[in-house]
C-alpha cells in the first residue's frame, strides 16, 4: 500500500486521495475481534483490487474502520462507499455471519452513512502516522460493555 502516487493518462496528469470512514450498524464493537478484522481487511483489499483503486492505508477502531484510498479518479465518492460497504456487507453475511451474529442482526453490516474527507498531497508515511495515531484514543478509552437486555433493565 502506498499513497502519494500522481497517475497520468493521456491528457491528464493528478493525485486523488480519500479518507473514508465505515461504522458497523448500531455502532457496535465488531472490530474488537482480530479475526473478524483480518477478514475484513482482506475483503477490503479484494474490493479495491476490483475498483482498481489503492488502498494506502486501512485500520479499525472497536466500532468503526478508517480507509484511506488513492487514485480514485474513476469513481464519485458515494459509489465508492456503496462498492465498498455493499460487497464487504454480503461476503460477511454470507460467509462469516457467525462471528458477529451476537452484535448485529437483520440484512446489514454496516449503518447507512459514512464519513469521508477529499485530502491532498501527503506521503505514505504521513498516512500511516495520521491512521495509527487517529485510532490509539479509540482503543486506549475502550472498555467492552455488556449487551444490554431487557433483563438488565427489570
Amino acid at each position: 500500500m502506498s499513497a502519494n502516487v500522481l497517475l497520468a493518462s493521456a491528457h491528464t496528469v493528478g493525485e486523488s486521495n480519500l479518507h473514508l470512514q465505515f461504522t458497523p450498524a448500531y455502532r457496535r464493537g465488531v472490530f474488537e475481534s482480530r479475526i473478524l478484522r483480518d477478514i475484513v481487511t482482506s475483503l477490503f483489499i479484494e474490493q479495491a483490487r476490483k475498483l482498481d483503486v489503492t488502498l494506502a492505508a486501512l485500520d479499525y477502531g472497536p466500532d468503526h474502520a478508517h480507509l484511506f484510498i488513492t487514485n480514485w479518479k474513476r469513481w464519485g465518492i458515494a459509489d465508492l462507499a456503496q462498492r465498498f460497504k455493499g460487497a464487504i456487507s454480503r461476503a460477511l453475511r454470507r460467509d462469516y455471519a457467525y462471528l458477529f451474529e451476537d452484535k448485529l442482526w437483520g440484512d446489514k453490516f454496516w449503518t447507512a452513512g459514512y464519513f469521508y474527507r477529499t485530502v491532498g498531497v501527503v506521503t505514505a508515511e504521513t498516512v500511516r502516522i495520521y491512521v495509527a495515531e487517529s485510532q490509539k484514543k479509540h482503543w486506549e478509552n475502550h472498555t467492552r460493555m455488556p449487551q444490554q437486555t431487557l433483563l438488565a433493565y427489570a
